[in-house]
């Protein structure tokens, strides 16, 4: 094993980088047409690229292939069956992104508190407020709909502020800075009491359009819905009827079911919604990042030792 395969476009010195760390010779494929290749594919035992890309036939054709290093957090649309009989390990850039993206989210409940979206509107109109109220997060409970890397983020940075935090996990275990941690079979009951509902879990079968009419209509009237997960863990009509008959107060979203978010989608009209064009965890210099991680799991595969982001191919994340 002494080459380093990489579909994803990475400059020289993101590939010097790569050698210089792991001693290995990094070799940079066109995405489009390597696959044409077979011989050269037969070589291929590390290889880096997207979980986008057609990692079923990449996994056919480069029959060797032992190490997957996916450039993205999600991973949700790799063929995790054909993965799981071929025996090769997947890592990724798992909490690269966690920082800005709760980052992101306190400012969205921020702007929320302070009203800061409220009097820009205001502003445009030249309207002055009498009056106009600021509310506090101190005892607010916020409800975190996924305890990983970025939750726990998430969980630390409110607890600054005084608020009493919920977290929403597979595995019950105590978690640094939750007041409570629950099962997913808990969420319902959770959510009437919640003022501020993030969700940062994973797609998956499990959480494909978790968030229905029926979620919604279980909230607060007061309350807030922030998704920086995937667009696909709630059913888009829900939410926009749910808005529109103020079941809860707005939503903040950085995901949806078809992204660019078409012209004609409702939700640009919907009253009280925030849209960002899937930027919470857009990081400057992410490839830069993204190498750091790409070393480090190389070098844990080449020394036999645990891969510090390794993609649990049961749990699909």
């Amino acid at each position: 094993m002494s080459k380093i395969y990489t579909i994803e476009p990475l400059d020289k010195l993101q590939q010097e980088h790569l050698t210089a760390e792991t001693g290995l010779e990094v070799v940079q494929l066109e995405r489009s047409s390597f696959l044409s290749h077979k011989e050269d594919c037969l070589q291929i035992e590390i290889l880096i690229c997207r979980d986008r890309d057609n990692v079923l036939e990449i996994i056919d054709v480069c029959s060797h292939l032992k190490l997957i290093f996916i450039v993205s957090t999600g991973v949700e649309k790799l063929p995790f069956s054909k993965i799981k009989e071929k025996g090769i390990v997947v890592c990724n850039t798992g909490g690269i992104n966690a920082p800005i993206m709760s980052e992101y989210v306190m400012g969205a409940i921020l702007q929320h508190s302070t009203r800061f979206r409220e009097n820009i509107l205001n502003q445009t109109q030249q309207y002055w407020k009498k009056f106009q109220c600021v509310d506090s997060l101190n005892a607010k409970k916020l409800l975190v709909v996924g305890a990983g890397r970025t939750g726990q983020l998430i969980a630390r940075k409110a607890k600054a502020f005084g608020m009493y935090i919920v977290g929403v996990k597979k595995h019950l275990e105590n978690v640094p800075f939750f007041d409570k941690i629950v099962s997913l079979d808990s969420l319902d009951e959770e959510l009437n009491e919640a003022d501020f509902v993030v969700c940062t879990i994973p797609l998956t079968s499990e959480t494909f359009h978790l968030f229905d009419y029926s979620k919604f209509e279980k909230m607060q009237e007061s309350a807030v819905f922030i998704n920086i997960s995937r667009g696909k863990i709630c059913v888009e009509k829900d939410l926009i009827e749910a808005l529109t008959k103020q079941k809860l107060a707005s939503a903040v979203l950085d995901v949806f079911d078809k992204e660019p978010l078409e012209k004609d989608n409702a939700l640009w009209n919907c009253p009280n919604v925030v849209i960002t064009p899937h930027s919470s965890g857009r990081l400057v210099n992410f490839m830069s990042e993204a190498i750091k991680y790409a070393t480090n799991n190389i070098n844990a595969f080449l020394k036999g030792e645990e891969l510090p982001n390794k993609v649990n191919l049961e749990n699909g994340y």
